[in-house]
């Protein structure tokens, strides 16, 4: 599928009974774009990729994706356009074995049982873990689990991925080699992530999420080599050198 772009308007949203957890936050993407959403914990991160999604509805505001609004009819079409990848990979992996995993969705499509297959392999093979193919994905490490995540979203070929936390509790070796995947994408990516040294090496935009607004929209040189910047955000160690 070709890349697509992003609309985000005025969008609000709050859990029931709870206050704002964001509002008024605006920002587009052109197809191909790679933007990483950064902010302290709780300002609404994963909950900005949901509604992307379509997995939670806003209390204001609109999200349309390749021109498409996000809303109740559209969800099917739109879902085909975006990638979701879970922070957990334990919530994206659920079935009794790896090649299962990465053929449900082409199932889910439409596809033959024998094509399905065969797309999964060869997603798994372009990751690395054909080997494991067989094996339920409780018995992988974590940084193929991430893998094995990533690898059950682009079988799809989706033009948009929404991605949160991809290198989260991952040792450098598997840290590297999930940027290294990623890094060979050309899909729109948008990245909610706590690592800046992940968000410098795979996207040229950041946006901040604070105090419940979209604080900052900026190239992400200008906010990544900026320390003091970045602490005011609550995105460095006030500690750190």
């Amino acid at each position: 599928m070709s890349r697509a772009g992003i609309r985000v308007r005025d969008l609000a949203f709050a859990y029931p009974g709870g206050p704002p957890v964001f509002q008024d936050v605006s920002f587009a993407m052109e197809p191909g774009e790679r933007v990483a959403i950064l902010g302290a914990n709780g300002t609404g991160k994963s909950t900005l990729l949901l509604q992307v999604n379509g997995l939670l509805t806003p209390t204001a505001g609109s999200v349309a994706v390749d021109g498409i609004p996000v809303e109740d009819g559209s969800l099917r079409e739109v879902r085909r356009r975006v990638g979701l990848v879970f922070q957990d990979p334990d919530d994206q992996l659920f079935l009794p074995t790896l090649l299962e995993d990465v053929a449900f969705g082409p199932l889910n499509q439409g596809a033959d049982p024998d094509t399905a297959e065969a797309a999964a392999r060869d997603q798994l093979d372009a990751f690395g873990l054909l080997h494991a193919a067989d094996r339920a994905a409780h018995h992988l490490s974590g940084g193929e689990k991430r893998l094995a995540s990533l690898a059950t979203v682009l079988v799809l070929q989706p033009a948009i991925l929404a991605l949160d936390e991809p290198t989260a509790a991952l040792d450098a070796r598997a840290r590297g080699r999930v940027v290294r995947t990623l890094a060979r994408r050309h899909e729109t990516l948008l990245l909610a992530t706590h690592d800046l040294d992940v968000a410098g090496a795979l996207c040229d935009r950041v946006i901040v999420l604070a105090d419940g607004r979209l604080a900052l929209d900026s190239p992400a040189a200008a906010i990544l080599d900026d320390p003091d910047r970045l602490r005011r955000f609550g995105l460095l160690d006030p500690l750190a050198d």
